[in-house]
């Protein structure tokens, strides 16, 4: 399988002479990982947390192949002075922010098409804000005659530090928002204070035993989170 997925890569890196764009790119990861591993819709919805992982592994292999052709010409050459390396070297970091957390976003609406969730993605609440993804749309959102709580909010940021406290105020009508993350052992001080503010951590089954065990049991997984969405939209 590994064989098949850098056959796969290498043709796809040999089509293009510039990085495609972040969907394109999120679509052609797990296209690579699915055809390669025989994966279905059904499998998707039977381990969301592992296959989420697996497609960001996969594109992120992708993606260095891709900076390898772009980028080779500029770094094989010399740098006239710093400045000019630490422009490209911003670059190339700011691109690689930048994908990751859009690339996050599409796989993970991937998974709730999947899973047959009811959804809507980058929806416009209060002072034109938007969330990342509303449960079960923005219509629903803006009748106040729809049950708030049957409403859902999920945020999804690669890291938290302190951009969590960004969720906090998109949603009004909202109580508990839902943030997803890919980062690991934030600090109990942290955890504290996202609970006080009503916020719920969502990660990846396998990053939760990173946490300390007394804020465990309050985290969700993204399998977790599929369940109790689908409680509400019953």
């Amino acid at each position: 399988p590994e064989e098949q997925a850098e056959t796969r890569t290498k043709k796809i890196v040999d089509l293009y002479t510039a990085f495609p764009a972040t969907r394109q790119m999120a679509e052609f990861a797990r296209t690579i990982y699915n055809n390669v591993h025989n994966i279905s819709d059904v499998d998707i919805c039977n381990a969301p947390d592992g296959q989420l992982l697996k497609w960001i592994d996969t594109e992120y292999s992708l993606f260095r192949s891709f900076e390898e052709k772009v980028y080779a010409p500029i770094y094989n050459a010399p740098f006239r002075n710093c400045q000019e390396l630490i422009t490209f070297s911003n670059i190339i970091l700011n691109r690689r922010k930048s994908r990751a957390g859009k690339s996050l976003e599409h796989h993970l609406a991937t998974i709730f098409t999947a899973a047959k969730l009811e959804y809507e993605e980058q929806v416009v609440t209060e002072d034109k804000k938007k969330v990342d993804f509303l449960f079960p749309n923005g219509t629903a959102y803006h009748n106040l005659l729809f049950p708030a709580d049957k409403l859902v909010f999920l945020g999804a940021k690669t890291t938290c530090k302190d951009r969590w406290r960004q969720v906090l105020n998109e949603a009004d009508r909202i109580e508990t928002k839902y943030l997803f993350t890919l980062q690991q052992g934030i600090s109990k001080n942290q955890l504290r204070e996202m609970k006080h503010e009503n916020l719920k951590l969502v990660v990846p089954a396998p990053y939760r035993a990173s946490f300390d065990k007394e804020y465990q049991p309050e985290i969700e997984t993204l399998t977790s989170f599929i369940e109790m969405v689908k409680l509400k939209q019953c």
